[in-house]
């Protein structure tokens, strides 16, 4: 089996459509080694639910922890923090007044991601994402470049961009591997119990 059809496979396999509170934005220059230069200032709601799953990512070792010494006290605890979860879910989501955008379909990889648009963005354009994804409230501030403009022939959109990451972290790629390992597993258990 050769390279490319090895690579093409792993991309494959690591690639999952996905609902997410997705927005974009067309970066004017090149990106620069400070990507704060590039960056606006995100909205508020994005910010806490950033800050939540921050919060979420370090108490879950604290919960591992608890789990190897009682398994009452971490499933208590694991079932509080998804009423929490809930209720912050609730609050920023139903809002009518949040500044998130509405969720959108994507199609998410570990290299890339494609999109629905109103807007025809032109091959090699440098975009800043912000994304938040429903797994753990992940929240992830991604650049990419536009690599494939098509007619999408479904959907809300008239065209599907699809866009490489540029510049993205391992733990970024780690993040998003998870998130669509985490919702295969949930596909598959759906359709064993169908």
């Amino acid at each position: 089996m050769s390279t490319d059809v090895k690579a093409n496979e792993r991309r494959q396999y690591y690639r999952i459509d996905d609902s997410a509170i997705f927005s974009y934005r067309v970066l004017n220059k090149e990106l620069t080694k400070d990507k704060d230069n590039n960056v606006e200032k995100v909205s508020t709601a994005f910010e806490m639910i950033e800050l939540f799953g921050q919060m979420n990512q370090q108490m879950s070792v604290a919960l591992g922890r608890i789990s190897d010494t009682s398994a009452d006290v971490a499933t208590y605890l694991k079932g509080l923090d998804n009423k929490i979860e809930l209720l912050a879910q609730m609050y920023l989501f139903k809002d009518n007044h949040t500044d998130l955008e509405p969720r959108r379909q994507i199609n998410l990889g570990a290299g890339g991601l494609a999109f629905g648009s109103d807007e025809k963005l032109k091959q090699g354009t440098l975009i800043a994402m912000d994304m938040i994804l429903s797994t753990d409230l992940l929240c992830m501030h991604l650049t990419g470049r536009v690599i494939q403009i098509s007619n999408e022939l479904k959907g809300d959109f008239p065209y599907r961009i699809s866009v490489g990451f540029v510049d993205i972290s391992d733990a970024e790629v780690d993040q998003i591997i998870k998130h669509i390992m985490r919702l295969q597993s949930e596909q598959l258990r759906a359709k064993r119990e169908a």
